[in-house]
């Protein structure tokens, strides 16, 4: 049973906190949730949680990131790992190979501008950019406990990589879901983490 009484959900980069409503109801009662849309780098998802970590002086949180918002919840959780009760990663999208960052970065710049309609192409020119140039991020580290949710419908991806390398991750798979399981399976993802959250 977890002690903290904040959980912190970092969506999707961009994606709206409704998409979440089905999770966070599934959410035990006693267990304050919060939705922290971002958007950007890495960097400025985890600066946009932190803020709201420090100016409300939470000490203690669970974290739950999904698609690149787990990579958020990742480099929060190895960088204040006291603070970090409990992690989960909801089709975790933390790496790419150089071949696909090349081939979104050329997809990016050919499409029209229309296109993105209030997302800025310029900003997600720079986010693949990032990621080219990034240092991979090591996960041996994360020691507290994790769960990795995915669906059964979704490709096969990093999150199989990373529960070899965090020492106490485990997984679920969500049956019919696919990649981001909280947009289709909304109630099957939160009573995933209520489950996880009883243990």
């Amino acid at each position: 049973m977890v002690e903290s009484q904040h959980i912190i959900f970092i969506p999707e980069s961009q994606q709206t906190p409704d998409e979440l409503t089905e999770v966070v109801n599934e959410i035990p009662a006693g267990i304050k949730p919060r939705i922290v849309p971002w958007s950007g780098s890495v960097s400025a998802g985890v600066q946009a949680v932190e803020s709201i970590l420090d100016r409300e002086e939470i000490r203690r949180v669970i974290l739950v990131g999904a698609g690149t918002g787990a990579g958020v919840a990742l480099e929060i959780a190895k960088n204040q790992p006291r603070r970090v009760e409990r992690l989960v990663l909801d089709s975790p999208l933390v790496t790419f190979d150089e071949k696909q960052l090349k081939g979104m970065s050329t997809a990016l710049k050919m499409m029209p501008g229309f296109f993105f309609r209030k997302k800025n192409k310029k900003d997600l020119l720079q986010q693949v950019e990032e990621a080219r140039t990034a240092v991979p991020m090591g996960f041996s580290e994360i020691t507290m406990p994790t769960l990795i949710i995915r669906g059964s419908a979704a490709k096969a991806g990093i999150d199989s990589d990373l529960e070899k390398q965090i020492p106490s991750a485990r997984a679920t798979t969500i049956i019919g879901a696919n990649w981001l399981t909280y947009t289709t399976h909304g109630r099957q993802t939160g009573a995933a983490i209520a489950e996880f959250l009883a243990q």
